[in-house]
């Protein structure tokens, strides 16, 4: 992620039924799938980067998994 969303507890609100829900929604989109240690640096269970077109593909599967399509979940930082 970048420095922008390294603060804490950013992705905090992500619930463990909402991101499998988000990965199955991932898992049907078309084109290369986001690899799992990037879901685990997004969900905050480990540390790295992830580069900002499988950010943003998982942002979109979080938001459609939410049913807020444009939602908040996404990084204005970029």
């Amino acid at each position: 992620m970048c420095a922008a969303c390294e603060a804490g507890e950013r992705q905090a609100g992500i619930s463990p039924a909402l991101a499998a829900h988000a990965r199955r929604i991932e898992a049907a989109m078309p084109g290369p799938k986001v690899p799992d240690n990037a879901w685990d640096i997004l969900l905050g269970r480990q540390g790295g980067a992830v580069p900002w077109t499988e950010t943003r593909r998982m942002l979109s599967c979080l938001d459609l998994a939410a049913q807020r399509v444009g939602g908040r979940l996404r990084c204005d930082a970029a």
